[in-house]
C-alpha cells in the first residue's frame, strides 16, 4: 500500500472514529422513549424527529427508527417531510464539522498537494458516492464530513443529497408499520439498492475510461 493511500484510510479511519464515539458513550436507548413522550402530537412529533435526525452527526441517532416511527405515529406524509428536513440539516451540520473542525486536522493526516487530489477526485463524482452511502450507517456521516474537510463547497454537498434524502424518507416512511422485521428488511433492501447503483455507475464509468485509452493509443502519433 502507497504511503499515501495508508494517510487517506487513516483519516478517513480517524473520521469514523469520531462519528462512531457518541455510540459507544452514550447509547441510542434514548431516542424511542423521547419520540414516544411526543407521540400524541403529531407536529411536536416532527419537530423532535427533525431535531434528532439533525444531531445525527454528533449524537448517536438511529436514522432509520427515526423516520419510520414518525411515518408509523404520524402518517407517511410527515415521514417524509420530517425526514427529508431532518436529513438535509443533518448534512448541513456534518458538512460545517467537517469544514470548521476536521478540516483544520487534515493537513496533519494529508499534504495539501494529497488533499487537492482528494478533493478533485470526491468532486468527480460526488453525487453517486454521498447518494450510495446515504442509507449505510457511520459512513453516511463520514462521507460528507471527510468531503467538506477536504475543501468541497458545504452548498454543493447539501444539494446534491437533498433527492436522496428525500427518497429514503419516502422509502422508509412507505414501509413503516411499527414492525421491527420490516423496518431491518427496508434497510437491508435500500442498503442492497445503493450497493448496485453504485456497482454500476462505476463500471459503465470504467467501461468508458477503457474506450477513451483505447482511442488516445489508436491515434497516430502527429509528426513536427
Amino acid at each position: 500500500m502507497k504511503v499515501s493511500t495508508l494517510k487517506i484510510v487513516l483519516f478517513v479511519i480517524f473520521v469514523m472514529t469520531l462519528v462512531c464515539l457518541p455510540f459507544v458513550l452514550f447509547g441510542e436507548e434514548y431516542v424511542l422513549p423521547l419520540l414516544e413522550s411526543r407521540e400524541q402530537r403529531t407536529w411536536a412529533l416532527v419537530a423532535i424527529a427533525i431535531a434528532l435526525l439533525a444531531s445525527d452527526s454528533v449524537a448517536p441517532v438511529p436514522a432509520t427508527i427515526v423516520i419510520m416511527y414518525l411515518a408509523a405515529k404520524g402518517g407517511v406524509l410527515a415521514g417524509v417531510i420530517g425526514g427529508t428536513i431532518g436529513l438535509t440539516l443533518g448534512v448541513l451540520a456534518a458538512a460545517w464539522i467537517g469544514r470548521a473542525a476536521v478540516g483544520r486536522l487534515a493537513p496533519k493526516f494529508l499534504p495539501d498537494a494529497e488533499l487537492a487530489r482528494m478533493r478533485e477526485s470526491l468532486q468527480s463524482r460526488l453525487m453517486i458516492t454521498l447518494a450510495c452511502l446515504r442509507s449505510v450507517p457511520v459512513l453516511a456521516e463520514t462521507s460528507v464530513i471527510v468531503a467538506a474537510a477536504t475543501g468541497v463547497p458545504v452548498r454543493r454537498i447539501v444539494r446534491v443529497t437533498v433527492l436522496p434524502n428525500f427518497v429514503m424518507s419516502v422509502i422508509y416512511s412507505v414501509a413503516a408499520d411499527n414492525s421491527l422485521m420490516t423496518a431491518v428488511l427496508t434497510f437491508a433492501a435500500t442498503m442492497l439498492f445503493s450497493y448496485l447503483v453504485w456497482r454500476v455507475v462505476t463500471r459503465r464509468e470504467a467501461a468508458a475510461q477503457l474506450v477513451v485509452d483505447a482511442t488516445r493509443r489508436e491515434q497516430p502519433e502527429t509528426k513536427s
